[in-house]
């Protein structure tokens, strides 16, 4: 019995030793573990999930696949270069306007206008061209000419202003002193009201409205130009008394002028800016303009031979004057007194007092 026992312990011994040296038999010994790792080519160290480091690059290209780089272009085919024909000659000389310049201001005079309202014991021609005045010279491009001051102009030559009607006289202004235009007008309309501003109240509020025509006569032609008409809004002011009356009543005026000014202006800018000779003295040119006119030291200013006037055979309207001849340039080289300027010549001869001065910005 004992010796049964012992016989079943050695075989289940054997057994389990056989099991065990089984499964244990693919297990390396220490120190002698072999992994099959793919060798990478060295290059740039990358990182992998922040364990490991291993060099590497990418494995060269097949030289199928690497593409060529492009040969070297051919130089730019030289486009043949465009002669112009020359200008026609000119004057040797350089303008000095600046590139920005804004051009000379044109001379007017403004007439009193005339009043056709029922207010006649109201200066308000005198009031109208007053305003208008203001109102252009504040755009820093008009030169308003007094007419007291071309009055006395015209009685050196046997003229007065009521002469204005005729044609020919404001075609000497132009010639002999450079004027540009004339604006004449008439106030053909000017309503007022006058109410209670409450009924427990004594102060006066006062309505207004305006109507007012302005003719612009071409003072080189004597040609009306054109008419403009402004009307005005009804305005009302809370002065008391008298004054409300008359506050009212210049505000209307003011609206009317408005709605007719930038039409004005872009007319006026149309008139050719031209001035005249007032003196010679060997190469010094004394001209009708000046720092007032936007003048300045530096400036070259054309001169022509008097043009031909163009009337109309049947209709004897004046069509303008033509361009003479250029005779010469000046160069402004001193401004004096209110108006005028001293040029220099640069070019040309033969200057007399009737020639016309001209802007070359045109």
């Amino acid at each position: 019995m004992i010796r049964d026992k012992k016989i079943y312990l050695l075989i289940s011994f054997l057994v389990f030793a056989s099991f065990f040296w089984v499964s244990c038999s693919k297990i390396p010994l220490i120190g002698k573990k072999e992994e099959k790792i793919e060798k990478i080519p060295e290059g740039k160290t990358v990182t992998i999930e922040g364990m490991e480091k291993i060099k590497g690059v990418n494995p060269p290209k097949s030289e199928a696949t690497q593409t060529k780089k492009p040969s070297t272009l051919p130089p730019p085919k030289k486009e043949p270069e465009t002669k112009v024909s020359s200008l026609p000659s000119r004057p040797f000389y350089s303008p000095s306007l600046p590139l920005f310049q804004l051009g000379f201001k044109r001379k007017v005079v403004i007439l009193d206008f005339e009043n056709k309202t029922i207010y006649k014991e109201e200066r308000l021609g005198e009031t109208v061209a007053k305003k208008l005045s203001d109102k252009l010279e504040s755009t820093q491009r008009i030169v308003i000419v007094d007419h007291l001051f071309l009055s006395e102009l015209l009685k050196t030559q046997g003229f007065s202003l009521k002469n204005l009607s005729d044609t020919s006289v404001i075609k000497q202004t132009h010639k002999s002193f450079g004027i540009q235009a004339f604006l004449r007008g008439i106030i053909t309309d000017l309503s007022l009201l006058t109410s209670k501003a409450s009924e427990t109240s004594d102060e006066e509020v006062s309505f207004a409205t305006a109507k007012i025509e302005i003719h612009l006569i071409d003072a080189s032609t004597g040609n009306l130009l054109r008419s403009f008409i402004g009307r005005s809004p009804i305005f009302g002011t809370k002065e008391t008394g008298e004054y409300s009356k008359s506050k009212a009543v210049l505000k209307a005026i003011d609206l009317a002028l408005d709605d007719i000014l930038d039409g004005l202006l872009r007319q006026l800018d149309i008139l050719e800016w031209t001035t005249t000779i007032a003196r010679i003295e060997g190469e010094n040119i004394f001209i009708n303009a000046g720092k007032l006119s936007g003048l300045r030291i530096g400036d070259t200013l054309e001169i022509y031979e008097p043009g031909k006037e163009i009337i109309h055979p049947t209709t004897k309207f004046s069509l303008g004057w033509t361009t003479g001849k250029l005779k010469g340039v000046i160069r402004i080289t001193d401004l004096f007194g209110v108006d005028a300027a001293v040029g220099k010549v640069v070019q040309g001869e033969g200057f007399s007092l009737n020639d016309v001065v001209k802007s070359m910005a045109r």
